[in-house]
C-alpha cells in the first residue's frame, strides 16, 4: 500500500515480517473486537476527512462462503459501520485464499480506482 502512499490496518496481524517499518511504512497495528475495531477506525477516518473505504479480506465472496470464517467476522463490522452511511462509500473486496499474480493485480487497480488519487 506504501506504493500508492495509502495507509493500511491490518486487523490482528501478528506477523513478525510486517515489523519492517521501512518497508511497510504506511502500515497502522490496531486490534480490540470485532464490533471495536471499525469504530476505532471510523474515528480516524473522520479525523482525516477519509470517504471512501475499501475492506481487502481474504475471505472469497461465493455461494458456498461460510460465515463462520475469522476473516468474515472480523469483516462484517466494517460493512456495518461503512456501508449503509451516506458520508461514505465502502467497498468490500474478497480475495481467494490463494490469489494469483493477477488477481491481486486486479485488486490493487480496484484500490486505486475506488480510492483518492485514482
Amino acid at each position: 500500500m506504501c506504493h500508492y502512499d495509502r495507509a493500511f490496518f491490518p486487523e490482528w496481524c501478528g506477523d513478525a515480517i510486517l515489523d519492517d517499518h521501512v518497508t511497510y511504512d504506511t502500515m497502522v497495528r490496531m486490534a480490540g473486537t470485532y464490533s471495536e475495531i471499525p469504530q476505532a477506525f471510523k474515528a480516524i477516518a473522520d479525523k482525516f476527512g477519509w470517504t471512501h473505504i475499501v475492506l481487502v479480506s481474504d475471505d472469497e465472496e461465493s455461494d458456498d462462503r461460510s460465515t463462520t470464517s475469522i476473516c468474515w467476522y472480523g469483516a462484517k463490522p466494517f460493512e456495518q459501520v461503512f456501508g449503509d452511511s451516506e458520508n461514505y462509500t465502502f467497498t468490500w473486496l474478497r480475495l481467494a485464499k490463494r490469489p494469483t499474480d493477477k488477481q491481486l493485480d486486479h485488486i490493487l487497480q480496484q484500490i486505486r480506482s475506488q480510492t483518492r488519487g485514482s
